[in-house]
């Protein structure tokens, strides 16, 4: 038995050599091969120098992203509204909604009864200040109920309040209780060039707090999706911006906020490639001013001003000539008082060079009511310069804009809206010729070439009797309009001053 149990040990040694032996040779032959497939690789090695700059853009993007974040915030909004045109389920009634941000909110055809309806939405916003101060879009909070405020580590905060809106420029301020807060610095926008890095950042189609990436692909836009106009000027940006990203900050290199993203022009719904962002320097004293007193406080030239084009020049004998040329000047105003003209180019504003009409509305506008400005321009190929004590527009462009509301002979009893009308082609009601901004009709949706047909049940068909029928509405209601446009006819309910 000995002899039987030492020979089948010394068989089962000899079996596990040749295992091992057999593995050792398999696994450097594997090595081999391995060896020779990469050194047979015809791709082209990278070196260090080659992935430097693409891993110095990631860590920097990385380092802005871990920066800003923690000042980046979910709003929550619920509210009730009383819709008169067709509103898609849970939305608000489209009335109610700035013309250029519309396209937030989904709508179908048709009228609705005038019965009270429900909506909720989100947007983001960014903390300005350590005490909870939050800047976003007034298109986000608009018509709001409540408003809730979910930070970036998951605290929420119920019944935020909003301090101040201004319709004009989209911008509104919302403040929690809390201290300590992360928050965000503004930049120099009007440093801004493009082609710069910038980063959008916000809560787009509720997937929170996401980063995306792009340049500045122009300053100074002024018009936004509708064709309209809207106070201020733009900054262009293809870093994506979609549904939910309205209120959130647009990053520049150093990690400052240069934007508050606000709408983006697509034909699909979704990012086109071209979003726009308020820019910090209109950012800024808006928020402040929220901040201060609630509301905006800005300054009234009392012109009427578009972009210099060139053919225009050429023909005033100022080819090469940019500026913002001056079409009309408001009667009673602080501008006609200074000796300001028709056909004047205004080149500057209290040395701010003045490049177009947009960039004048945005100079003028951040200026305080009383200050003195100087305005530089050409006349006749002469350059002057003329000082212009700015007015209050809260006080005196509204007040312009109501005058002209329907002819003249307006009474100071009449309501006001805000629009200015004529008589239409085939005389069945009044066109709309300009909507003021801010006014109650253009926080009703109404919009230039719109058609009032009614004022309250009664037909009108003169700018006159469309007078008269405000003035007879009963004080502290709202005034029911039958609007008609290229989607049909609607009743409108507006609010009078």
């Amino acid at each position: 038995m000995n002899s039987i149990t030492r020979s089948v040990s010394k068989f089962r040694t000899a079996i596990i050599a040749v295992v091992l032996s057999a593995a050792v040779v398999a696994s450097a032959a594997f090595v081999r091969i391995h060896d020779d497939r990469s050194m047979s690789s015809n791709l082209p090695a990278f070196s260090e120098t080659t992935v430097a700059p693409l891993l110095a853009l990631d860590r920097a993007t990385e380092a802005i992203a871990a920066r800003i974040i923690p000042a980046v915030v979910n709003i929550h909004v619920e509210g009730k509204t009383m819709p008169s045109r067709a509103s898609g389920q849970g939305q608000m009634d489209p009335s109610q909604i700035p013309e250029p941000f519309r396209q937030f909110f989904q709508f179908g055809p048709g009228e609705m009864p005038m019965q009270p309806q429900y909506f909720s939405a989100q947007g983001s916003g960014v903390i300005i200040s350590p005490d909870g101060y939050i800047v976003t879009n007034n298109h986000v909070v608009h018509g709001a109920t409540t408003v809730d405020v979910i930070l970036n580590d998951k605290r929420e905060f119920d019944g935020a309040k909003v301090v101040g809106s201004d319709p004009n420029t989209d911008l509104a301020v919302v403040k929690i209780n809390a201290t300590g807060l992360p928050s965000a610095a503004f930049g120099d926008s009007s440093l801004l060039k493009p082609g710069q890095s910038v980063l959008a950042i916000g809560d787009p189609l509720g997937m929170d707090f996401s980063v995306t990436r792009g340049i500045v692909s122009a300053t100074g836009r002024s018009r936004t999706q509708d064709g309209s106009n809207a106070y201020g000027s733009f900054i262009q940006t293809d870093a994506p911006i979609n549904h939910g990203n309205s209120g959130g900050p647009l990053v520049d290199a150093q990690g400052d906020v240069i934007g508050i993203n606000t709408e983006m022009l697509s034909t699909s719904g979704a990012s086109a490639g071209i979003g726009f962002a308020i820019p910090s320097d209109v950012v800024q004293p808006i928020a402040e001013s929220l901040m201060k007193n609630g509301k905006v406080v800005r300054g009234y030239l009392g012109i009427d001003v578009t972009d210099l084009q060139a053919a225009i020049a050429e023909s005033l004998d100022e080819s090469g000539l940019h500026g913002a040329l001056v079409n009309q000047v408001n009667g009673g105003s602080p501008a006609q008082a200074a000796g300001i003209q028709p056909y004047d180019v205004v080149t500057a504003f209290n040395g701010h060079k003045v490049s177009n009409g947009t960039e004048l509305q945005t100079l003028s506008g951040a200026a305080a009511p009383g200050s003195v400005a100087k305005l530089e321009l050409v006349r006749d190929g002469k350059p002057m310069t003329i000082s212009v004590t700015l007015g209050d527009y809260a006080k005196q462009g509204s007040a312009a804009a109501d005058a002209d509301e329907t002819g003249s002979g307006s009474s100071d009893a009449t309501p006001k809206l805000g629009v200015s009308v004529a008589p239409s082609d085939n005389g069945s009601g009044v066109v709309v010729q300009s909507v003021a901004p801010g006014s109650p009709a253009q926080m009703a949706g109404i919009a230039q070439g719109d058609v009032i047909k009614q004022v309250n049940r009664k037909s009108i068909s003169t700018p006159e009797q469309m007078r008269q029928q405000l003035s007879r509405s009963p004080a502290g209601k709202d005034i029911l309009l039958l609007i008609h446009n290229a989607n049909g006819d609607f009743i409108i309910p507006v609010r009078p001053r």
